[in-house]
């Protein structure tokens, strides 16, 4: 059988792309989630354009729950690419977020990206998130830095009207939620030469500054509950790292 796909990137601004989506016709799976890897990439190309001169963030396309689907589960999640000529398996992170490999022999027969899950419970978007590092060592002042760069991307990138006023009030470390049955097995405290180590608040929410995932285990540092200074370290690796606005 054959389906009709119109990819919506739907948190993309309509001036990013603006010529017409394109309609594509391929063989696909019973009831598989599947879209243009051609519109794909130009999405993850316009994202990542604003990381080069901010190294403290990073860019990835992200599967994101529909609106109906908000706590449906991320585990599990396999994309595949298929073109002609093309076969990819491509990974997905506990978060969703995909590297997008750039393939020019797969842009050219517009392949197709397609999912291992029902047809509308997950869509494409771009995701600007903190880059995590591998010793889990953060110093506080690089925190603070990374924060405004990333919200910079964020308005450069169209998103500057639902920015306004909006300024950078904390960073989130994210987790995932079934980690709430025993907090102790998360390891994130905050460290300076004066204090001894404290660890830092641990609740469920967002991931994001936005509400498009479902709730997490999140622990915070919001800038006006802790000194400016000294580092934060993550014993406990993240799945990813956002930013907290207010």
């Amino acid at each position: 059988m054959k389906y009709y796909l119109l990819l919506l990137l739907a948190a993309i601004p309509g001036q990013i792309i603006a010529e017409e989506v394109q309609q594509v016709e391929i063989a696909a799976l019973r009831n598989a989630e599947w879209g243009s890897y051609r519109h794909a990439y130009k999405a993850y190309n316009f994202f990542a354009t604003y990381t080069r001169d901010r190294p403290l963030i990073q860019a990835h396309m992200q599967l994101r729950p529909s609106a109906n689907a908000r706590d449906i589960s991320m585990t599990g999640l396999r994309l595949q690419l298929s073109g002609e000529k093309t076969r990819l398996d491509i990974a997905v992170d506990a978060m969703g977020r995909v590297s997008m490999p750039m393939l020019k022999q797969a842009y050219d027969e517009d392949a197709v990206l397609r999912l291992n899950r029902p047809q509308g419970q997950f869509y494409f978007s771009g995701r600007y998130s903190i880059k995590e590092r591998e010793d889990g060592i953060y110093d506080l002042a690089e925190l603070r830095t990374a924060c405004e760069q990333l919200i910079s991307a964020q308005r450069e990138s169209g998103y500057r009207i639902r920015l306004i006023g909006k300024k950078c009030a904390g960073i989130k470390f994210i987790y995932a939620l079934n980690d709430n049955k025993n907090d102790s097995k998360i390891a994130i405290s905050f460290r300076d030469a004066v204090q001894q180590p404290r660890d830092l608040p641990l609740s469920e929410g967002q991931p994001f500054e936005d509400d498009s995932m479902g709730k997490y285990r999140v622990a915070l540092y919001k800038f006006s509950d802790w000194p400016a200074s000294g580092k934060i370290i993550a014993t406990s690796k993240p799945l990813a790292i956002g930013t907290l606005y207010d």
